[in-house]
Parts: C-alpha cells; sequence; structure tokens
C-alpha cells in the first residue's frame, strides 16, 4: 500500500509539474510584444492547415483528431498541455475517491469520467465557437460585399472585414488575410480557413470566392445572396431546434440517468453493485446495457439531427 501511495502521488508531481510548465510557456508566449503596433490585431500561434491531411495509424488518427479539435476550439493552448490537463483531472478524481474509499476498483472508475471531462468542455467550447462563427458569417459577407463595392480589392476587403468583425469570426479572417499578405493563393488560404471552422455555409462562401477570382462576376450581388441563403438557414435551424427542444432535453436526462445512478451506487453502496463483478454474468450484463444504451443515444441523437 506504501508503495501505491507514493507511486501515485510520484506520477501526480510530475504531471502537475509538466501541466504549469506548458501552460506558463503558453502564456509568456501569448502576452503581446511591447514593439507591436497597437493596431494591428495579435494572431495566436496556430499551424497552416491548408495541405493536413488525415493519417492512417489509429495512435495518429486520434493525435490528429484531438489536435483539430483544441485548435477547432479556440483555446489558446498546445494539445500537448491539453492532454495533460485531463490527465490531471482524471488522477485528482480518481485519487480523491481512492484516498476516501481505499479502494482501487472505485478509484479506476472515477478516473474515467475525471479524464473525459475536459474533452466534454472542449467539445463543448468547440460546438459553441462553431455557432457563434456561423451567427456572424452573414455579417461579415455583407461587410464583405460593402468593401468591394466600395472599390477595395477582394484581399483588402477581406483584412477590413477582420478588423471590423467581432470574435471569433474577425480572428479567422484575419488569418486568411495575413496568409494572403505571405502570397498565399485565395484557395490556399480558404482551404485553411476551412479546416480550422469546418462549417458548411464558410465552404459555400470560399467557392464563391474562388470562382470569382478565376473568372470573375459581379462578387457584391453574390455575396448577398449567400448572406440571405445563410440568414434563411440559421432561422429554419432555430425553429427546428426550438420544436425538438423537449424531446432533446428528455434524451439527455435517459441518458445521464444510467451513468449517474450506477456512479451513486458504486460510491454509496459499493456491496450492492459488487455482485454484478462478482457473479459469472454480472459483468456481461453491465457490458450489454451498456452497448445497448449507446446504440439508442445514437440512433435517438441521429432521428434529431439536423443536415439542412
Amino acid at each position: 500500500m506504501d508503495t501505491t501511495y507514493l507511486l501515485y502521488f510520484g506520477m501526480l508531481a510530475v504531471l502537475i509539474v509538466a501541466a504549469i510548465y506548458l501552460i506558463v510557456r503558453d502564456l509568456n508566449a501569448a502576452k503581446p510584444s511591447a514593439a507591436a503596433d497597437d493596431e494591428t490585431p495579435r494572431l495566436s500561434t496556430l499551424p497552416f492547415a491548408g495541405e493536413q491531411t488525415v493519417p492512417d495509424g489509429m495512435s495518429e488518427r486520434f493525435d490528429y483528431r484531438f489536435r483539430e479539435l483544441i485548435y477547432q476550439s479556440g483555446i489558446d493552448i498546445v494539445p500537448e498541455a491539453a492532454f495533460l490537463v485531463m490527465v490531471f483531472c482524471g488522477l485528482v478524481t480518481g485519487g480523491g475517491v481512492f484516498l476516501w474509499r481505499d479502494d482501487l476498483l472505485m478509484a479506476v472508475l472515477a478516473f474515467v469520467p475525471g479524464f473525459v471531462a475536459p474533452y466534454v468542455y472542449y467539445v463543448v467550447r468547440r460546438n459553441g465557437r462553431m455557432k457563434m462563427l456561423r451567427e456572424l458569417l452573414p455579417g461579415s459577407m455583407e461587410t464583405i460585399s460593402r468593401a468591394v463595392r466600395a472599390g477595395e480589392t477582394l484581399d483588402q476587403a477581406i483584412d477590413v472585414t477582420g478588423k471590423s468583425t467581432m470574435e471569433p469570426l474577425g480572428v479567422e479572417w484575419r488569418r486568411t488575410a495575413r496568409h494572403l499578405d505571405m502570397g498565399l493563393s485565395m484557395p490556399a488560404a480558404m482551404k485553411s480557413m476551412t479546416k480550422r471552422a469546418p462549417l458548411m455555409e464558410l465552404r459555400i462562401l470560399s467557392t464563391a470566392l474562388n470562382v470569382q477570382r478565376r473568372t470573375g462576376g459581379n462578387l457584391g450581388a453574390t455575396l448577398d445572396r449567400l448572406s440571405h441563403v445563410i440568414r434563411d438557414r440559421l432561422s429554419y435551424q432555430r425553429s427546428f431546434q426550438a420544436a425538438t427542444g423537449a424531446s432533446r432535453m428528455a434524451t439527455i436526462l435517459i441518458a445521464l440517468a444510467g451513468p449517474l445512478v450506477f456512479t451513486y451506487m458504486m460510491i454509496f453502496q459499493p456491496d450492492y453493485m459488487g455482485q454484478f463483478f462478482n457473479l459469472p454474468g454480472g459483468t456481461t450484463l453491465l457490458a450489454v446495457a451498456g452497448v445497448l444504451q449507446v446504440i439508442g443515444l445514437t440512433w435517438v441523437f441521429g432521428l434529431l439531427r439536423n443536415d439542412y
């Protein structure tokens, strides 16, 4: 038991030191320099996403998806530090339960929700950011249209839009303007932007800008029509969410009921729940119940999904 305590606290101390070092390093790197121009918006460090492809290996694919999640969530932290935060939260919850109940199995079970909780936060943060980008996109398209009608070039219109648009869409337009200033083509810059913000509306806008750059045409009228179409899509999605709000809330409550009751029984009545692990078919029943619940929730959320 003493060796287990020493091993656990040793790993915890190493991860805490590593997480603090990475967070402090990122915060120091994110501070604006004194020589920076106050009128120039600051851009956080973000790799160019135009030519990235999904790797073939499972571990490499997980690493790629996790990095993509962190970049799309807008959190100014490197993926390595974000993963260490997940491990740290899991060790805190698992270690707390282990010190409280002195049960290794319960500690492992408590580690899982602590480890997953930051990941859920990243996903919620990413979804909220994508929603804000979608809401701000029609207004930014109208800004580009007005700038083009005023005699600005497309590159200048994108730069003006990046400085006048609210966050988080403004920083994406500023990154695109910076890519264009460095000599990237419009298709490459817009491809990078759609990788950072994978929205159907943004892909449509990217196609329109690329076609206009190649063949010409009335860009102002095209952007005005696209902004009206996107506003109609947003209005429909709001109506759909309002109509299905009760069903989605009931689904979430049903989804949380089983895991919450299982966690409560494992913590406060471990002897009763321990019979599932001691009986010959107990573990099989728990596994089957978990698989059926995942299948049912996937089916219900698939019915409530709106792809318009």
